[in-house]
């Protein structure tokens, strides 16, 4: 009996080494569930669809006018359009853009108004764009 005793310790022991670790188990799941993710965000949204949801992010910055700002976008592309007050309106538009998932880039044409309330970039970016 005594002899039998650390041998069957042994065993256990040597069968616990030989099974994988939970630890494992779960690094693997990890890796399956971010690969998923990454699948999921690599499909890209309609191009009105990622438009309206930059609009969205617009619109929750209360110090910008978002009915003088148009939002383009093709590919996760996005182009800004129209006029803002500042140029610290101007930047924070780019910025708001940019954090939008699935924005690759942002083309910033938003024209900053000087105090008179005349365009300060003359006619160029904001033609025929009905602003």
């Amino acid at each position: 009996m005594r002899r039998t005793l650390p041998l069957l310790v042994l065993a256990a022991v040597l069968a616990a080494c030989n099974r994988p670790e939970a630890g494992a188990q779960s690094v693997e799941a990890r890796k399956i569930a971010e690969s998923a993710d990454e699948r999921q965000q690599a499909k890209p949204l309609p191009d009105a669809s990622l438009a309206a949801i930059v609009r969205q992010a617009l619109i929750s910055e209360s110090s910008l006018d978002v009915n003088r700002i148009d939002v383009e976008n093709k590919s996760g592309n996005v182009a800004l359009y129209g006029s803002v007050d500042t140029p610290q309106q101007k930047e924070k538009a780019e910025r708001i853009a940019m954090s939008v998932g699935g924005v690759k880039a942002v083309a910033n044409n938003l024209a900053v108004n000087d105090a008179a309330g005349a365009d300060s970039a003359g006619t160029g970016a904001t033609a025929g764009r009905g602003r």
